[in-house]
């Protein structure tokens, strides 16, 4: 059985809202892989895999490129920069998921734009969830596309006849998410009054949250929870919405965890299209817009339409069957290798 150190896998506060795609990808990965650093998250960063890299036959990196963001961000990613070089010469496999174009914050974004050109180059598999990814790539690098596996479906409770809200917007509120913009367009065509919308997730930036209050102390018609909302209370406020929008700017964008957790909590979803936005839409699973004017063209027919019909609940029963987190870990058994 193959080891693999898997990045990052980080001991945080139980206070912390943690992104669930790298825990189901290490229990993913147990199914047929030995992940060493599964039960020993890391508290020291990068420099966690110094105690592996003897022991390990892959290297398996995610949000790599986002290292200068957090504590120590430089040095982690000149260290990063170092190893990457040293690991070429060595027989463990470099595997990396590009899960964006490029990093949503601006924050140390030289450093940044120089590990996404190294993870690229350095990568002996390069995997990810959009096929735009693909054309990130350079030619003749190993490179796969998977659709970004989904979890277990949830018990959803029954399609509610009427509607509390509109329009739904929910994870982390954070300005590379467009939620400003779009509140903007939508006051300045007169708009803004015209649907009930519920922002449900913790407002990142204190300048952010205070621009969100101020137009939800305008409109009442715009309600706000500045908090995280556990699954069982988003189930409910998404089946108690017409529609589950993502306003994300389309420069970074390549795949969501809230999208795909969308489609399991049973949501109607219009997203911009771009990245696995787009390949839903072409799978007939989900609506797209090109533009904010282009956006209510989309929006206003689905809040006046019957719900969604059963041919498109099959189509989305089979793409889950098709890419749950199992099917992923036998994804990667081949592309890893026996």
């Amino acid at each position: 059985m193959k080891k693999v150190y898997l990045y990052p896998l980080t001991a945080r506060n139980k206070s912390v809202v943690v992104n669930p795609y790298m825990g189901n990808l290490r229990d993913a990965l147990n199914e047929n892989f030995q992940v060493v650093n599964a039960k020993k998250p890391s508290t020291t960063g990068i420099f966690d895999i110094l105690r592996y890299l003897g022991k390990v036959d892959v290297v398996y990196f995610n949000w790599s490129e986002e290292l200068p963001s957090l504590h120590r961000g430089r040095i982690q990613g000149i260290f990063l920069l170092l190893l990457l070089q040293c690991l070429k010469h060595s027989s463990i496999k470099v595997i990396w998921t590009l899960h964006n174009k490029e990093s949503h914050f601006e924050k140390n974004s030289f450093l940044k734009k120089k590990l996404f050109a190294q993870m690229l180059k350095r990568s002996d598999v390069i995997i990810t969830h959009a096929k735009e990814g693909l054309g990130l790539i350079p030619d003749g690098k190993a490179s796969f596309f998977t659709h970004h596996p989904v979890s277990n479906t949830y018990s959803l409770p029954e399609k509610r006849k009427e509607y509390f809200y509109e329009i739904i917007i929910w994870g982390n509120i954070s300005p590379y998410k467009g939620i400003s913009a779009f509140l903007k367009f939508l006051e300045e065509r007169g708009l803004i009054r015209k649907y009930r919308i519920l922002l449900a997730g913790k407002i990142t930036t204190p300048d952010l949250a205070k621009e969100l209050q101020a137009f939800s102390q305008k409109y009442d018609n715009l309600e706000i929870m500045d908090e995280f909302v556990e699954t069982e209370k988003l189930i409910e406020l998404i089946q108690s919405s017409r529609i589950t929008l993502f306003t994300y700017h389309s420069e970074s964008i390549l795949s969501s965890g809230v999208l795909m957790d969308s489609l399991t909590y049973g949501a109607t979803i219009v997203g911009p299209r771009v990245g696995a936005f787009k390949d839903l839409h072409e799978l007939e699973l989900i609506e797209t817009y090109t533009d904010f004017n282009s956006l209510v063209a989309v929006v206003d027919p689905l809040l006046n339409s019957p719900e969604e019909n059963h041919t498109r609940k099959l189509r989305m029963a089979e793409f889950m069957e098709a890419n749950s987190w199992s099917q992923f870990s036998s994804t990667l058994l081949k592309l890893f290798g026996q």
